[in-house]
């Protein structure tokens, strides 16, 4: 916990983080509508597309409120091994409101494999009680990616708003750069159903949960095997 004395502090350092990349401010036309086992999302696409360099939103409302989604979200996306879309994730570091973590993506055999670093960083809005997860390649991180292997260019972002049911209003939004000879069609779709996939496995999460663990602080100890930096200048207060 935080002392009160703080949140005055925490509001300004929201309202000093950079305005999102010009890339993921575009106009949105509404793609689909689909639901499973109740759970309900939309997809949006670019209403102009940018091809070889795909952006999606997926909107969503989810059980849990923003602070525990957006906690979920952070242990998700820092968690080494692999998922269930393909990718193997390691954990480069660990800071206290964020981390550096490799994705390798295994492509069908007629296509290069991808990699990228990812930094991930967790904002809140004391004021609104607003939280963002916002992402975007460090691939500079990296050693020099194999011959068969491309790098991936990706940002993007989650945004957690307080729904009046008491969970939370969730936009996700990406941009990737796929590269390499992948047909324009199939990194679209694959971007496409990465951006779903990504929603439904923060659904799962959230509802698979312990509930015992909703009050543990989001910037938990660094786990041993990362790097860890110095503390940061922004926090998350709880």
């Amino acid at each position: 916990m935080v002392s009160l004395l703080l949140v005055w502090a925490a509001a300004l350092m929201w309202a000093a983080v950079p305005a999102l990349a010009e890339s993921l401010d575009v106009d949105w036309r509404k793609a689909s509508t689909r639901s499973d086992d109740g759970f309900e999302w939309t997809v949006y696409v670019e209403a102009e597309q940018t091809p070889g360099s795909p952006a999606f939103r997926v909107d969503a409302e989810l059980e849990a409120p923003p602070a525990i989604a957006a906690r979920t979200l952070m242990a998700s996306m820092s968690e080494e091994g692999a998922t269930t879309s393909g990718e193997t994730r390691q954990l480069l570091e660990r800071t206290p409101n964020g981390a550096l973590v490799h994705t390798y993506i295994d492509l069908p055999f007629m296509f290069s494999d991808r990699e990228l670093a990812v930094r991930i960083d967790h904002r809140r809005d004391a004021a609104t009680g607003i939280h963002r997860v916002l992402w975007h390649d460090e691939n500079e991180n990296l050693p020099e990616p194999a011959d068969d292997v491309l790098r991936l260019e990706s940002e993007g972002y989650w945004e957690f708003r307080p729904a009046p049911s008491g969970g939370s209003q969730a936009i996700y939004v990406s941009r990737a750069e796929v590269g390499g000879s992948l047909p324009t069609s199939v990194g679209d779709r694959l971007m496409k159903g990465q951006a779903v996939e990504a929603v439904q496995r923060l659904h799962r999460l959230i509802a698979e949960r312990d509930p015992s663990q909703d009050s543990i602080n989001v910037a938990a100890p660094p786990p041993v095997s990362a790097t860890t930096r110095g503390p940061e200048v922004d926090s998350v207060d709880e």
